[in-house]
């Protein structure tokens, strides 16, 4: 006669009990990465978005300056008025103009503040009217 096993293998309950905790703490390690990977992702857009709302802002108070100095430039709650022009800026919180200078070649130094993850941060360039920026 042929012995036959009866017995059959099966998991048992602390078995089973470590695979799932051993994949709810990948599926965390996961999930919590992909949330800071999409934070990080968030705030680089925002930062570029508010680069590019300066850069416009920039070359628009640059060329009123080189001509014009100063006057007839205005910002109120995210709107830029230079000149006839006018322009919303999302990001921009604050921008000040302070002339270095009284004589036909001024040197302007242009401070902008902006907001990102609800930081402020600035920005500076400078502008000399009557000759080159």
């Amino acid at each position: 006669m042929e012995k036959r096993n009866t017995k059959k293998r099966a998991f048992t309950l602390a078995e089973l009990a470590v695979v799932l905790a051993v994949i709810a703490i990948a599926t965390t390690m996961v999930v919590s990465f992909t949330a800071l990977v999409g934070n990080r992702r968030a705030v680089a857009q925002a930062k570029l978005d508010a680069l590019n709302d300066i850069k416009v802002a920039e070359a628009l108070i640059e060329n009123h300056i080189e001509y014009n100095g100063n006057t007839g430039i205005s910002f109120d709650k995210g709107d830029l008025t230079v000149g006839t022009n006018a322009i919303t800026l999302e990001k921009v919180t604050g921008i000040q103009i302070t002339p270095d200078g009284n004589s036909e070649n001024t040197l302007y130094y242009c401070t902008v503040t902006y907001s990102v993850a609800g930081e402020n941060e600035t920005y500076t360039f400078c502008v000399l009217k009557g000759g080159n920026s």
